[in-house]
């Protein structure tokens, strides 16, 4: 009998991790993951690390990344990897797109907030001079291509999405919402919800569970809580919500 919160925790790190949490949701050797959100290939290595048979379709708009994607395929000798140059949403359409100096990693359909109150960058900008130079390494506007994950399904003939991971800096509702009723042939969404103000507009849970709670699934886990060292608030986390079908793996 474990007794105490912290002692189920120190349980619990020593048999689980994030790879073995999210493989034991996911029993199949040869996986069907969407990977919206790809950036420069980090999460493909680490999917293809766990599932060397797995077909992986790789979502990501920014032309800066696709070289270094492509080359982690290439390097790597990865089979049935599909990189898709655009973004997926709600609709389809042209849509602006949003890139900073700071990383590809922070760059998304939404704008940096340059009024930002949580934001570490900000906190160091003391003189009009230094904001001025802020506020123009952000934001650089430019368009790019969106389309629905419903026609992607529907012209690829996919059956089943064994893992849906999203990192879009904000855009995860439309993601989901471009499913339409497919988001129901999805087993497990693994994705990022920003609670903070960095960027013009937050999530909470409610904008994600609007379009999973009625495709069937539940929240699983909070696998990851990102603090802000400046005010103690809780910046963003990483869920994995399951379908409840799949429930009886378990």
């Amino acid at each position: 009998m474990i007794s105490t919160n912290q002692q189920r925790t120190d349980q619990y790190l020593k048999i689980f991790n994030r790879e073995r949490v999210i493989k034991s949701l996911i029993k199949n050797e040869s996986p069907v993951i969407f990977d919206v959100g790809a950036n420069t290939g980090e999460t493909l290595k680490e999917f293809k690390d766990w599932w060397p048979n797995s077909q992986v379709h790789c979502f990501e708009p920014q032309q800066e990344c696709w070289k270094d994607l492509e080359n982690k395929v290439i390097d790597n000798n990865y089979q049935d990897v599909v990189i898709n140059k655009y973004a997926v949403g709600e609709e389809e359409k042209d849509a602006d797109f949003y890139s900073h100096d700071i990383t590809s990693g922070q760059s998304g359909l939404h704008k940096i907030n340059s009024k930002s109150s949580d934001s570490i960058n900000l906190s160091k900008l003391t003189t009009p001079e230094s904001l001025k130079a802020y506020k123009k390494s952000i934001n650089h506007k430019r368009v790019v291509k969106v389309n629905t994950l419903k026609d992607y399904i529907s012209t690829n003939n996919i059956e089943n999405v064994d893992l849906l991971k999203i990192d879009t800096q904000g855009y995860e509702p439309e993601v989901l919402s471009g499913f339409k009723e497919n988001l129901s042939k999805v087993d497990v969404v693994i994705t990022e919800l920003m609670f903070y103000d960095f960027y013009e507009r937050s999530l909470s849970f409610s904008d994600i569970e609007n379009f999973l709670l009625p495709a069937g699934f539940h929240l699983f886990d909070i696998s990851h809580i990102s603090k802000n060292p400046l005010n103690g608030r809780t910046d963003w986390v990483d869920v994995i919500y399951i379908n409840n079908r799949v429930k009886s793996r378990f």
